[in-house]
């Protein structure tokens, strides 16, 4: 069916413009697995028939989102922003991945980037904290006014549990999945079983995993003698993030050695969903193991 699909949406253009902006309607402020498909389609034709044709198709797409979000009361920042964030950050790393060929120097760059956008929001803005709250407040007003949600106070103090580092990690799992289900129907269309053995390899690498691990311990470290640092409790999300995605590589690498069956692959989908922080966490842990003992080279 996927196969059927990609090759229906990628023989018009039209088709990959139209279906890229339904998607992107769907879920307009990102962080959804409906908003990784939206980007997944510029990705598709980035990686089929090059980067002009992928971003005729990102801005397709854009222009949708932008123009629901302004309708919404969302300003016009925030909505360029989202539609950035949901279609050019996957198609810019579709068009490094159709130069190099190499997924994992993407998911690294991905990573690295989402670091030092992080970063840089602690050191650049003077209330980090404050600016976030503001910014949560804003958008609970904005989407009870929408009629989107019918309990304003409720839905605030539900975005209030978030952090930046959380925000900037939901973007990445996003931006990321646009990229794996994008190459995956590619890869259906001309080399069956190319996108997996690419997944598989996800590595953080000497650099990317230390700086993981000790953002991970220094947050256990602070939480243990109560020692609040936003920032570094905001990259510690990124940090798991980034960890539980190699994780979940060298699960999946078990799985075509024969090593684990597949109904332990689809159990730890299944928990992701209904157990999805505590899942994460395992997994993270799981990848921080790999990346130091290298489990998978004895696969």
């Amino acid at each position: 069916m996927h196969r059927s699909f990609a090759a229906w949406l990628s023989e018009k253009s039209w088709r990959a413009g139209l279906f890229s902006a339904i998607f992107g309607l769907l879920s307009p402020q990102g962080l959804s697995p409906v908003a990784a498909a939206a980007g997944a389609v510029s990705v598709l034709i980035t990686l089929r028939d090059g980067a002009k044709s992928g971003a005729n198709v990102a801005l397709a797409g854009s222009v949708a989102v932008v123009a629901m979000l302004i309708a919404a009361g969302q300003s016009w920042g925030f909505a360029i922003a989202c539609a950035g964030g949901v279609f050019f950050a996957p198609w810019a790393l579709a068009v490094l991945l159709r130069r190099t060929g190499a997924l994992n120097l993407c998911f690294q760059l991905a990573v690295l980037s989402a670091g030092l956008v992080l970063c840089a929001i602690y050191v650049v803005l003077d209330d980090p904290v404050g600016t976030w709250m503001a910014l949560v407040h804003d958008a609970a007003q904005a989407v009870a006014k929408s009629g989107w949600v019918a309990d304003e106070e409720a839905f605030f103090a539900s975005l209030a549990t978030f952090n930046w580092g959380t925000y900037v990690a939901l973007w990445l799992l996003t931006g990321l999945g646009a990229l794996f289900l994008g190459r995956w129907w590619q890869s259906l269309t001309s080399a069956p079983g190319a996108f997996g053995a690419e997944f598989r390899q996800l590595r953080l690498g000497v650099f990317l995993g230390v700086a993981c691990v000790a953002v991970a311990f220094s947050t256990l470290v602070c939480s243990y003698f109560e020692v609040k640092v936003p920032m570094l409790s905001a990259l510690n999300w990124l940090a798991l993030m980034a960890l539980a995605l190699q994780g979940l590589a060298a699960i999946h690498t078990l799985k075509a050695a024969g090593r684990i069956g597949r109904g332990w692959l689809i159990a730890v989908y299944v928990l992701l969903v209904i157990f999805n922080f505590v899942t994460v966490i395992a997994l993270a842990g799981w990848g921080m193991a790999d990346n130091w003992q290298r489990t998978r080279a004895q696969v």
